[in-house]
Parts: C-alpha cells; structure tokens; sequence
C-alpha cells in the first residue's frame, strides 16, 4: 500500500481536472433530432444486398430516471466523428439489425408511417409495369461507397442543416425499369385465340362446303316425283325459278353455275319429271332430253265440299289414288299459313277446310306428294298478312275462323247473306252465358256423312261425335265441316253488325228470316214454311212443333233432313 493518501476531496475539488461536475437534479443533456440524412444513411446500411454496415453510434439515449444515479462517461469532442475502416465491415447478426431498427422507432416516434410514406414503398403491381434497376449502375454506386470517406456524426447541439421536411436524399441516376411485355401466358394465351379463330373459320367453310355438296348431289332430299311444267322461251333463270317453286332445288346460284359448267346445248320446254334427290348435273341432263306432253286433266272443285268428295274427284280422273291423297294431305309440308293452324288436336281429318275450291290442272298419274304441293301452294297464296291481322283484331285463331267459314258456307242462302249469317254466329259466341251452344244443323250432317262411314268403329265415332256435335257443345266443334270458299271466309272475318241471334230459310226460295229473339225466330219459322213440312214429315205426331230437336226414334234423323237451311 502507498504512503501517500489519496486527496479525493482534492480531486473533487479541482476544476482544472478536466471533468465536469454533475448532480443528481440535472436532467442529462438531450440529443436532437437525427438529421433525415442519417437516418437515410441508417435505413440504407440495413437493407444493404451483402455488406451493410454497423451504425455509428446510437442516436438516442434515454434519460435516466429521477431515482437512478448518473452514470458519467468521458465526453467525447464533437468533432471527432467514429471511424469504421473497411476491415470493420462484417456481416451484421440479426441481433444487431433488431437493435438498430429499434433506434431507429425511438427516433422516429409516431412520424415514422409519415416518413416510410415520404420514402415511397414499391408497389408490386407497379413493378411488373417499369424498368428495372441497370446490374452495371448498381455495381458504380457500391463501388463509390466502399471508396467514399466515412460520414461525421451531426452535431448534436447544432440544428440540421437540411430540413427533415426536404425528404431523403435520392441518388443522381434515375432508376430505369424494363416494361414487361406479354410475357409467356400472354403468348398462350393469344396463340390459343388465334387457334381458336383459326379453327371456327376452318370449321364454317367445312361446314357450308358440306352443305352446298349435300345440296349439289341431293343427299338427304326425298325420292318423291315432282312434275311440271316449263313454258317456251323459259330463260335460265326462270327455269331454275320453277324448280325452286316446285321443292326440286333449293339454292338458285348454285345450279345457275352448274349451267355455266356443263354448258347444256338445249334446254327444252314442256312437262317434266323430277326428282329433289337427283344431282344438280343429272337435273341438267334431264332438262336436255326433248319430251312429249304429259296428259293432263282440269277439274274443278266447289264451295263447301269435303275433303274426302275431293279425294274421290282425283281418283276418278286418274290423278292419284284417293286413300293415298287422303294420307297425304294430312301431312304437314311446311307452308306457312300451316304453323298458324291450332286448336285441332281432335279434328277429325287435320287438314279438313284447307284445300282451297277452285279449278285445277293436274298431270293424269301424279304423285299424292305433287298432287298435295300443288294445292298447298295455291291455298297459302290466298291466306295473306292482312287476313292474320284481321284474325287477331277478332281474337280469332286460323282454325276458329276456318271453321266458322265452313259453317257460314253451308248455312248461308247465298252469298250475300253470309255477312249476316256470321254475325248471328258471331254474336252467339260472344255472349257465351246466354247462348253457349251453336246449335248449327250443318255439324249432324258432317257427322252423318263423314265421321260415321270414315271412322272405322263406333269407338272412334264415338269420341269425335262428342268433339262436332254443336247442339251438345259448347262454340265452335273441333275443326272445319267442309272446305269454304273466300266469300264465306271474308264474310267471317268482316261480317255485319246486327243483334241477331237467330236465322232461318225458306227451302223454296232461299230467303233468309233473321230474329233476336226466341218469340220471332218462331214466327220466322212458321213464315217460311218450315213448320208444316215437319208436321207432314212427322204423321205420327212425334216431331217438335215449332221445328226444334225431335223427340222420337226419327227425330234427330228427320231435324237434319227437313231443316238442313234453318236453324
């Protein structure tokens, strides 16, 4: 041990020993704010790709509490700044990188979001839309930092001499960002387009070169014989004109080219035969042969009669068979008043009422598929927009008008008296409550001369009785009981406005007594003779009196005979 003792209070007392005097009331000095250059400098070091360095010095000291006592360190002058050679530069640990971004949060505080906002952060989907960072830029700047000289620590007693406001220091290169383009999906993804575009086109021109060859060689056409005729001086046009309109051919352009192709020396007029399964070339060629006039017969067809009398007509003039006309008419050939026809479904013959009356000229052993194209075409004439329209104001369907001019045609007198006749009616099915039932003796006749003999047994006449029988119906019966003419379906369509609900004729002189109620249709009965011609019919006194249904065996019977023309 010395002999000398150690003067503390001496050394305490000294004011020349360099050191300062604290107490422990004195807050210890506080450290400003870090300059935004250091704390660039800072964030810089910690997200460095491979050689971040370590921070300098702490940038904030906390102030020891009032119960704490003061730890004194040597004061270190101000403008000496830590110097960290380049031997120094080692690879921080975790630790160290938690320890500095801690600082860093003290320093910062709550404005810390306010400065990562002033930094900017990436935007990932930006990214893919800019250039990115030049590899030889990048390499310059770490190389110029390696060299750089280390920066002095800021005054801690001086303020920044650039504001924090001014944002962090940026580097003089700006960054370039290579733009991606499509890349590898879009390049998918627009090949599969073209594909695909590709493909439907391929597809299209298949599919119409398939058409016109299927058209060209009448493949999945009918076999059915279809005759006509071509007049003198027909042009080539014309002529492919009337194959179009007889079903033999259905693309125009594409015969008049198989024309030009085969170059046919003549084409002859006169009748032919042809089928619209046959090749256009083979049509061609059938079209060169000279013909004979094939034999033809015109036969005329009236108002009102039924469809199986027509059939029977056709036979007996040697166009066609009639039970083949008969099964083939009931087909449906596409025309287009046939899409209006609804509300048949237990008619007794389809296409009862759609043969239009008129005069025809048929080729002597047709086809019942010629036979029935030939009329088709003729009544899908007659049937136009304005009638359709018409139909509609009335709420009336095809059928229900058809069926109504059957009536018309074979109750009216004459012709003049149809508009009348299709009012009564048509007041009658407008007023439903008070006369539901037609109680048309046209319709015992129908069933009479048509259902009973044609229906094949008593089961069938039976149910389509029940569908025809308008004094036990309510409106108009399934379908039409005949096959009107134009005059009988104008009528229809615009018939008179009258409040007649009843009608009778004289048998002698086809005068026509109309009556709105029950009391007058009696008198109009007895004024035309009527009564009396049942009572002589009727000697047994079984008849009604005011000519109404019959009661006894013949009642029914002798109602449809005797007042056939009254109602």
């Amino acid at each position: 041990m010395s002999d000398k003792n150690l003067d503390i209070d001496g050394i305490l007392d000294d004011k020349d020993s360099g050191l300062k005097d604290f107490s422990l009331t004195d807050e210890p000095p506080k450290k400003k704010r870090a300059d935004m250059d250091e704390i660039d400098e800072l964030i810089a070091s910690l997200k460095r790709d491979k050689h971040p360095k370590k921070p300098a010095a702490s940038l904030k000291k906390e102030a020891p509490a009032e119960d704490e006592p003061v730890i004194v360190t040597p004061a270190v002058p101000e403008d000496v700044a830590p110097v960290i050679s380049d031997a120094e530069e080692t690879e921080p640990d975790a630790n160290d990188i938690k320890s500095a971004e801690d600082e860093i949060d003290a320093v910062i505080g709550a404005d810390k979001e306010d400065i990562k906002k002033h930094f900017g952060k990436e935007d990932p989907l930006a990214d893919d839309e800019e250039e990115e960072e030049d590899e030889e830029d990048e390499d310059e700047e770490e190389e110029q930092k390696k060299k750089a000289p280390a920066k002095k620590s800021p005054d801690k007693n001086k303020a920044s001499s650039r504001p924090a406001s001014d944002g962090p220091r940026r580097s003089g290169k700006k960054k370039r960002r290579k733009k991606r383009g499509i890349g590898f999906n879009g390049s998918i993804f627009g090949g599969i387009i073209l594909v695909t575009i590709i493909l439907t086109v391929s597809m299209l021109l298949a599919v119409g070169g398939l058409t016109v060859g299927m058209e060209y060689y009448g493949i999945g056409q009918n076999e059915n014989e279809i005759k006509f005729n071509i007049p003198e001086g027909s042009s080539n046009e014309e002529i492919a004109d009337l194959l179009i309109e007889n079903g033999v051919i259905k693309n125009k352009d594409l015969f008049l080219m198989t024309i030009k192709i085969m170059k046919p020396e003549t084409i002859y007029p006169g009748d032919v035969t042809l089928q619209p399964s046959m090749p256009y070339s083979e049509i061609i060629e059938v079209l060169e042969v000279q013909r004979q006039r094939y034999e033809t017969v015109t036969i005329t067809f009236t108002e009102g009669e039924y469809l199986i009398d027509i059939a029977q007509k056709l036979e007996e003039n040697k166009v066609c068979s009639a039970d083949d006309f008969m099964f083939t008419f009931q087909k449906d050939f596409g025309f287009n008043f046939e899409k209006y026809i609804t509300g048949n479904e237990n008619a007794f013959y389809a296409r009862e009422g759609y043969f239009f009356p008129d005069t025809y000229d048929f080729y002597v052993g047709d086809t019942p598929d010629n036979v029935t194209r030939v009329l088709r075409e003729h009544y899908n004439s007659k049937i136009n927009e304005a009638m359709y329209k018409k139909m509609n104001d009335l709420g009336l369907s095809l059928n229900e008008t058809i069926t109504l001019a059957s009536i018309v045609q074979l109750e009216a007198a004459n012709v003049d008296e149809m508009p009348k006749v299709a009012s009564v009616f048509l007041n009658r099915l407008n007023d439903p409550d008070t006369f539901p039932m037609l109680q048309t003796d046209t319709t015992y006749k129908y069933i009479d001369q048509v259902i009973k003999p044609n229906a094949g047994n008593d089961v069938k006449a039976a149910h389509y009785i029940e569908y025809y029988d308008t004094y036990a119906i309510d409106g108009l019966p399934a379908g039409p009981i005949c096959n009107p003419g134009m005059d009988a379906i104008l009528a229809v369509l615009n018939a008179e406005k009258t409040n007649y609900y009843y009608f009778c004729n004289n048998l002698e002189t086809g005068e026509t007594f109309y009556a709105e109620t029950l009391e007058e249709h009696e008198k109009n009965q007895i004024q035309a003779g009527l009564i009396n011609a049942v009572e002589e019919e009727n000697e047994d006194g079984e008849g009604d009196e005011e000519g109404e249904e019959g009661e006894g065996e013949n009642g029914e019977e002798n109602y449809e005979e005797q007042y056939y023309e009254n109602y």
